[in-house]
């Protein structure tokens, strides 16, 4: 399979301002002829949520690199979440605690994706467009996160196959999400590819960049993030 794969992380103008790092983190590695992909936004009430989120993506890439295609993905979820919780020691959970998006896909096009928490989880398989994310229910700026206890009931999880031209994944924290409209997600998704699709991965990496750095909603503040992997 051809593919294509880009991912930024920029700190929010808020973060600038008070000269505090991004909260945000992101992996994006080749594996196998495929990609591994993560994106995890550290919880800002939280006062070691940029460690929480960074260990977090780091710890999804060494567990998904050598977890077996064929188990289900539950088991990697678990070992993730007891990973990043020796990761983070000897910071309390509550004080690092993060959402996580991740993403593996195989050389043959096989995909399988999760979600905990905040952002937006976006597939395409055969042409057929698909939003991962679960809507939400918690008030305000609740949300469920990786802290203590491992909650297999948080996660959304999605398997599928790229089979054709412009099957993707996103992976979009909410700096982002909050931003677009639901309704135009599908569109969304096929203009990333048109833009992306035949840059190299250092010239879509700037456009990217250049993009959620002049963000054009009107005083945005959080940091954003976006990891995107095409077949091509």
């Amino acid at each position: 399979m051809r593919s294509c794969a880009f991912g930024v992380s920029v700190t929010g103008p808020r973060h600038l301002d008070l000269t505090e790092p991004n909260q945000d983190a992101m992996g994006l590695n080749g594996w196998r002829g495929g990609w591994l992909a993560a994106v995890a936004d550290g919880l800002g009430s939280r006062p070691r949520s940029a460690v929480g989120s960074r260990r977090a993506c780091q710890v999804t890439r060494r567990v998904l690199r050598s977890y077996p295609p064929g188990d289900p993905l539950s088991g990697a979820l678990r070992s993730i979440h007891e990973q990043w919780l020796e990761e983070i020691a000897p910071t309390p959970p509550e004080d690092a605690a993060t959402t996580l998006l991740l993403a593996s896909v195989t050389a043959q096009g096989d995909v399988r994706a999760a979600q905990m928490g905040d952002g937006l989880l976006l597939m395409r398989c055969a042409g057929e467009f698909r939003c991962i994310t679960p809507e939400r229910a918690a008030f305000g700026n609740q949300t469920s996160a990786l802290e203590s206890e491992h909650r297999p009931d948080g996660w959304a999880t999605a398997e599928g196959r790229f089979t054709q031209a412009g099957d993707g994944v996103l992976l979009i924290s909410d700096g982002v999400a909050d931003d677009l409209d639901s309704k135009h997600l599908p569109e969304f998704l096929e203009a990333l590819y048109q833009d992306l699709a035949g840059r190299s991965r250092r010239n879509g990496r700037r456009w990217l960049r250049a993009e959620l750095e002049d963000w054009a909603t009107p005083m945005h503040s959080d940091d954003k993030t976006l990891v995107a992997v095409f077949r091509t």
